[in-house]
């Protein structure tokens, strides 16, 4: 069953928006219950070629990067959540990044949360096209056809736009293209990469619990700034 958005109080400006997604984060975190995640959630692109190039040049002049642009850049997208409590990522690779395949993202971490014993799954994300009342729509359809939509409650709660900085999961997008995608040698493979990021996720965390209560504290004293 999915509950009516949950979207922040309107307020004259986006710092006060900010302010009240933050004392909602905060809340929830509170009063969790018992058979309760609560998530954030985040979209991004990975690439077969280098984000950030490693160059030198003479003193004096600019280092200058070779470039063949007119080689078509392979692409596939990545939807990562991230429990607000835990630090643990839910971590999936599709082809294209269109409302069906949220859809089926959302419903595949339905399916796992049901099977770890949750019954209501509370997910912050951003206000992408493909994150509104026609996803919702046809996940609801779609745990329904399954036969999920009685064993789960979700809640959307939406950040205020144009405000990456509020969601937890795009810290920990920023930390994975540090880690693996931002120096990737020349030539590299889209599947080779896919396999990379599945591996080092499989074996490893980006944060750790404390951290992650950190970069939230982190995110809370962003949206209070003047």
């Amino acid at each position: 069953m999915i509950l009516p958005a949950s979207a922040p109080r309107l307020c004259k400006c986006r710092q006060g928006r900010a302010k009240d997604i933050c004392k909602q984060s905060q809340k929830k975190l509170k009063t969790k219950q018992e058979r309760e995640k609560i998530i954030f959630f985040d979209e991004f692109a990975v690439y077969d070629r280098p984000s950030l190039f490693y160059g030198w040049a003479q003193v004096n002049t600019r280092p200058e990067v070779p470039s063949d642009e007119r080689k078509k850049r392979n692409q596939v997208n990545g939807f990562l959540t991230v429990d607000a409590m835990s630090g643990q990522e839910y971590f999936r690779l599709s082809s294209e990044s269109k409302t069906k395949d949220v859809v089926v993202y959302m419903t595949l971490l339905c399916d796992d949360m049901v099977k770890q014993g949750y019954s209501k799954l509370s997910i912050f994300l951003d206000n992408n096209s493909t994150h509104k009342d026609k996803m919702k729509s046809q996940l609801n359809w779609l745990l329904s056809t399954l036969g999920l939509n009685e064993k789960i409650t979700i809640e959307f709660i939406h950040i205020p736009a144009y405000s990456p900085k509020l969601n937890l999961a795009e810290y920990l997008i920023h930390q994975l293209r540090v880690k693996l995608l931002h120096h990737l040698p020349l030539g590299k493979k889209i599947a080779d990469i896919e396999d990379e990021i599945k591996i080092y996720l499989d074996n490893h965390q980006l944060q750790t619990p404390q951290q992650i209560q950190n970069t939230i504290k982190h995110i809370c004293h962003l949206a209070t700034q003047s």
